[in-house]
């Protein structure tokens, strides 16, 4: 069962813009240092960091999270170095949103051009997971 579904389109311009006036504390503040290294690795990173901030935002948006949630940006992370395997892992606050979710399985799908990134993010559960945990809190009520 789909839980969630979140979307985001950016222009790269305006992460390299963010990028040049901010350098490191920008990229360590949303990044997480897997996430930089392999931007970085790239001769051209831009698309690479806008491309990972899109699966942020829609991420987000398939968690439902609204205002400040409790989490940081380095707690959603783009995994995988190899073209097309990319997955996504929650840590922390994330984390904790994700599994009062019941989410057990995320997709992303990620692509950039030299001017614009998107991602679509689809968070799933299987239906019974959701029905024993709901069961559970209720009894704990």
């Amino acid at each position: 069962m789909i839980l969630g579904l979140g979307t985001d389109i950016i222009e790269n311009e305006r992460i390299e813009r963010i990028y040049r006036s901010f350098k490191n504390r920008f990229l360590n503040r949303i990044f997480t240092e897997q996430e930089i290294e392999y931007s970085i690795s790239h001769s051209d990173p831009i698309p690479y960091l806008a491309g990972r901030f899109a699966v942020k935002e829609a991420a987000i948006k398939a968690l439902n999270l609204q205002g400040s949630a409790g989490f940081a940006w380095k707690d959603i992370e783009v995994c995988g170095q190899i073209f097309g395997k990319k997955r996504l892992a929650f840590h922390n606050g994330a984390q904790r949103v994700a599994d009062r979710l019941c989410v057990e399985k995320s997709h992303i799908s990620l692509s950039h051009s030299n001017s614009l990134s998107i991602a679509v993010v689809i968070l799933e559960n299987m239906q019974n997971q959701i029905q024993i945990r709901a069961k559970s809190l209720d009894s704990k009520q």
